[in-house]
């Protein structure tokens, strides 16, 4: 018998497991959203989020600890979503946008393709953590880490969270086009002209 013979099972094994984790978790995220839509988040309790997410008590807490855990789950999802997709435009040295308006605007799409998440995670008065995980995104690929940089990092982190929070809270009343205007203004205008 080979040695892939013998390891054979264990990893087909492990990887049904693992298959079988990301889907739990997964449904265990979307029940949230959508219990979230329904009533407020402290109303919330694990027994509707088992019942909606079709899984049981024991797959949720060998998953998560708390509803907030799920919360930060999501987030940590749409941050690397946003991350990844917005590589392409990102400069790998300076982590500034090559191009600024493809930039901006593949951001508002993402953003629009999971506003209910967004407006799950505002209506959960968790959206702050967004900020949080933006920030942390933001500083890691920074290769530059003097004092200015990292406070350059968190003024632009704290200004582009306030606008994907307002648009959110306007309940999307301006396009993503209208948006990437509005956003490419900004970025081009000094603040000493404002």
């Amino acid at each position: 018998m080979s040695n892939h013979e013998l390891y054979s099972p264990n990893t087909s094994q492990h990887r049904s497991n693992k298959e079988t984790n990301r889907l739990t978790r997964e449904a265990i995220c979307t029940a949230l959203v959508f219990l979230i839509q329904e009533q407020p988040f402290d109303k919330i309790t694990i027994t509707d989020i088992v019942k909606r997410a079709g899984v049981s008590r024991t797959a949720y807490y060998n998953n998560y600890s708390s509803k907030q855990e799920i919360l930060v789950d999501l987030v940590d999802s749409l941050i690397f979503e946003i991350n990844q997709k917005l590589l392409p435009y990102t400069n790998e040295l300076t982590g500034k946008a090559k191009e600024p308006q493809k930039f901006i605007k593949v951001l508002f799409e993402v953003i629009f393709q999971q506003r209910n998440i967004y407006k799950a995670l505002q209506s959960a008065k968790f959206d702050h953590v967004i900020l949080d995980c933006l920030n942390e995104m933001m500083l890691s690929t920074a290769h530059d880490k003097s004092d200015e940089n990292v406070y350059r990092i968190y003024f632009k982190a704290g200004a582009l969270y306030n606008v994907l929070l307002k648009w959110i809270q306007s309940d999307f009343a301006k396009s993503i086009d209208e948006m990437t205007k509005i956003c490419l203004e900004v970025y081009h205008t000094p603040m000493s002209q404002e």
